[in-house]
């Protein structure tokens, strides 16, 4: 058969088919669905198929899957080409084949990994550049397509995304599957724009579910392991190709792969993971936000917008998180102005009686963990929210009166509150004091009489965050805390629980420790480089309660250590919450 007569026999089968003479049509689905079909005659069957378009209706259901089980996107650029134009005109002239269609194209978002491919001896996929070549000729291919059928059919994003969402790789998939198909998300927000808040909160929902099964002790565990067992480390990029992701304008290339440098892997699996995908996220966030290393303003603030709705849905909520978090912390980083509208829309929450008591906590630890980590965050900023705070504080104790006793099921904000407000107090009491007039302003704060009312917040927050407090303020006489401490010590704090447990134990941004991302948050994170006065009467069993030479593990108190970096204050914290799940969280006094 003459390649000029085939659109017309191609046509007369679909016709006979439609007649019920199958056995030329079964002939024809046969060699078009053969895994040995030649370039050249796919090429042929593509063009007699798109000739015959407006045939390809219900009836031709089984023709039109077995069209799109067909491996184009690695063929020649004529052949590729050809099949685009096809699905184009297909899904045009048939919508009902279109979510088919683009269910297709989401799957080969994931990479197909070659049976001979290499296993690293961390269990890591590694490919040679050529098949990590190949794959990405195929994610542009599929773009085009996915970008040409969005222009003509509007209602492609509305079948895209619950596709994209139940294509997404399971947590325990090889970081380059993760790697692949999260850049091609991001990818899909360049021609899709409007599509970018949802893209965005389904790879910040994939990410928390790996962060929180990824507890920092766990991460040093594994990490102090890998060193004793002496591993050998296998570099996976390309150091010809590594661009330095430190450039604000390093542009994101159309389809392209975003070349992770070279950086020692995550010895823990889910934390790789975790790694490799925050790495992406926070360089599209630099990409986006920065142009020859000037800030986009508008673009910047339409980011910081779309990702606040996606903490307030996702992260917010999410108990013992060590690093999504910082998804917000960077856009903080970008501008002033976007770090005082995070912290007053974070206040509005803490203000707000109407809003669940976990909320409020969660919220103002944000406040504390912001204001105490953030080098971007001027003192006249930390003076203005501490006396926002200790308003707050002396409004609520003026409103309970005397006669309340310390529970932290009531008053969960208000020690919420306090525990920020003495640990933002140790981290920037230096640079509080050395100001002129620094000491006088705060005095007016009164911590005196915070820490003498009844309902008692020493005894309730977290031992670490009070004994640096007490130390800071007896230095400098701001107040008196130790005798409150040695009685609180000999007395028993009934809780909600019945079991005499502290609910308050989370500050979100201290120390992130996953290798690669994290040099996208060193440049604006600070340390804590105080030290913790531990008194000659402690007890043995009292050392878990401050950090000094070693990081305390808080599921278990097994000290260990992160490589070679200094201790740091608080470095176990995680995200707030909810962390108490069978607990019932009362509403909070107004105040």
């Amino acid at each position: 058969m003459s390649s000029k007569n085939q659109p017309l026999q191609l046509l007369n089968v679909l016709k006979n088919h439609q007649r019920g003479l199958r056995q030329e049509y079964d002939v024809f689905l046969s060699k078009l669905g053969s895994p040995n079909i030649t370039s050249e005659e796919l090429k042929s069957y593509i063009k007699s198929l798109r000739d015959c378009i407006t045939f390809l209706d219900k009836d031709h259901e089984i023709l039109v899957g077995v069209l799109l089980k067909v491996d184009w996107t690695r063929r020649e650029p004529d052949v590729v080409m050809e099949y685009q134009t096809l699905l184009h005109n297909l899904v045009s002239a048939h919508t009902y084949y279109l979510r088919a269609g683009l269910r297709m194209l989401v799957k080969h978002f994931v990479p197909k990994i070659p049976e001979n491919a290499m296993v690293s001896s961390s269990d890591s996929i590694v490919l040679d550049n050529q098949q990590i070549q190949a794959h990405e000729t195929s994610f542009i291919n599929v773009h085009l397509v996915i970008k040409a059928i969005a222009n003509i059919v509007p209602m492609s994003p509305t079948v895209l995304l619950p596709l994209l969402s139940d294509y997404f790789p399971y947590m325990t998939k090889d970081k380059y599957i993760q790697e692949c198909y999260v850049k091609n998300l991001l990818q899909i927000t360049h021609y899709m724009p409007q599509q970018r808040l949802a893209i965005l909160e389904l790879i910040v929902d994939r990410m928390l579910k790996l962060d929180v099964r990824s507890p920092k002790h766990e991460i040093a565990e594994a990490e102090d392991q890998m060193e004793e067992d002496n591993d050998i480390i296998f570099d996976m990029d390309d150091p010809n190709t590594t661009q330095d992701i430190q450039s604000p304008d390093a542009g994101y290339r159309s389809g392209g792969r975003f070349e992770l440098e070279s950086a020692k892997p995550m010895n823990h699996k889910e934390a790789e993971r975790l790694d490799v995908m925050m790495y992406l996220v926070l360089k599209y966030i630099q990409q986006t936000c920065f142009n020859d290393g000037q800030l986009k303003w508008e673009d910047t603030k339409k980011l910081y917008r779309e990702l606040l709705l996606v903490f307030e849905r996702l992260i917010l909520p999410t108990y013992a998180s060590c690093h999504v978090q910082f998804i917000m912390f960077t856009l903080c980083a970008m501008k002033q102005p976007i770090c005082e509208g995070f912290v007053d829309f974070l206040w509005k929450k803490v203000q707000d009686p109407n809003t669940e008591a976990v909320y409020r906590q969660a919220s103002v630890s944000y406040i504390g963990s912001l204001l105490s980590r953030g080098l971007f965050v001027p003192i006249s900023t930390v003076m203005a929210c501490l006396g926002l705070m200790c308003d707050w504080i002396h409004k609520y104790l003026d409103q309970v009166g005397t006669c309340v006793q310390a529970d932290v099921s009531h008053h969960g904000p208000f020690y919420s509150v306090c525990q920020t407000v003495f640990y933002v107090f140790v981290f920037r009491s230096k640079e509080l004091l050395e100001m002129k007039k620094g000491y006088k302003w705060a005095e007016g704060l009164n911590f005196q009489r915070v820490v003498t009312s009844r309902l008692n917040p020493l005894r309730v927050c977290m031992p670490v965050i009070v004994k640096s407090f007490a130390s800071v303020t007896r230095t400098h006489q701001l107040a008196f805390c130790d005798t409150i401490i040695e009685r609180n010590n000999r007395c028993f704090l009934p809780s909600s629980t019945g079991k005499g447990e502290v609910l308050l134990d989370a500050f979100p941004f201290d120390p992130y420790i996953l290798h690669r991302s994290r040099r996208f948050i060193t440049s604006h994170y600070r340390e804590y480089q105080g030290n913790v006065v531990q008194d000659d009467n402690d007890s043995e069993d009292e050392e878990d309660d401050f950090i000094t030479d070693e990081i305390v593990s808080p599921k278990d108190s097994i000290p260990v250590s992160i490589g070679k970096t200094p201790t740091d204050f608080m470095a176990y914290s995680v995200s707030p919450g909810f962390k108490q799940t069978t607990l019932e969280w009362p509403q909070s006094m107004e105040g």
